[in-house]
């Protein structure tokens, strides 16, 4: 989880150790020096509550950039941001400020904007910022969970979604006086035209015109729209699974609709503008077999 977070921070953002003790004059007064180049201040503690261990999953809200501009803030994307703690990888890492807080605490962190960029995003200094700035990290820590107790959230939460598409296909069959029974892999192929052409056959290239829809009539994508067919070949996993099953068992100029399952389609996980556990329905015409 870290590595994938590390590699999609420099589109945006991102903790182990004791507090050093300083005499010295503070750099940044209010703050707190942790190390070397790491710098925090509380805005709220919460007494009791829980405490971070090395591989707990971190559920925060956070906000960060320089003193003048922000790069990234989770209130603009309208989910929280989720970190898997590891240890420091570096003196100054700002892991060894994350890991200080629990559950409800809030607080600013500061650290060294080159090493935040080079050696825990492992990206290149944007040009916009100087190499000497530092790095505001405003941050609530909203949850704490082991690994387990997520991956049994994770697993929760898809049977629920997953019943509830299950739910949603049950009525739009019935709304919509589907008989078509559906084949074994759970695709209807619903015929509206039959081709009289060639057949679409595994490895061969088809082209094909389409619409693809939402059970509630939400179009999110149309070749038609566009002008120009999709080409693509058949049976060789360039399409979803329900495509190349239901193109398979057109001619052409037939056209059809394929009711397709996520299991079909693109499962568990958003795909763009298509949600995670999405029944989609495409208006299919298959223009040309080529052989």
């Amino acid at each position: 989880m870290k590595n994938k977070f590390f590699k999609s921070i420099a589109a945006g953002l991102v903790v182990s150790s004791a507090i050093v003790a300083c005499g010295e004059k503070a750099e940044f007064p209010g703050f707190t020096k942790l190390e070397d180049g790491l710098y925090i201040k509380y805005e709220n503690r919460v007494e009791g509550s829980r405490e971070a261990q090395k591989g707990d999953i971190l559920t925060m809200s956070l906000k960060y950039g320089t003193k003048d501009s922000t790069l990234m803030n989770t209130a603009d994307n309208g989910a929280p941001f989720r970190l898997q703690l590891d240890t420091a990888a570096f003196v100054g890492d700002i892991m060894n400020g994350f890991r200080t807080l629990r559950v409800g605490d809030s607080a600013v962190i500061i650290t060294r904007a080159y090493d935040f960029f080079t050696k825990t995003v492992g990206a290149p200094m944007p040009e916009f910022i100087d190499s000497a700035e530092v790095l505001y990290f405003t941050v609530k820590l909203n949850e704490v969970e082991s690994e387990e107790e997520a991956r049994q959230k994770a697993e929760a939460g898809n049977a629920q979604k997953a019943l509830k598409e299950q739910e949603a296909l049950a009525s739009y069959i019935e709304s919509n006086q589907i008989t078509t029974e559906p084949t074994a892999s759970g695709l209807y192929f619903i015929s509206e035209k039959k081709g009289t052409g060639k057949a679409a056959e595994a490895g061969k290239t088809v082209k094909v015109h389409y619409t693809g829809m939402f059970l509630d009539g939400t179009k999110f994508d149309s070749s038609v729209d566009r002008g120009e067919p999709f080409e693509f070949q058949l049976g060789v996993g360039n399409v979803i699974r329900g495509w190349d099953e239901g193109v398979a068992m057109m001619k052409e100029g037939g056209k059809a609709k394929l009711l397709i399952p996520s299991s079909l389609a693109y499962g568990p996980q958003d795909n763009g503008p298509i949600p995670g556990f999405s029944t989609l329905m495409f208006e299919v015409e298959l223009i040309e077999v080529v052989d």
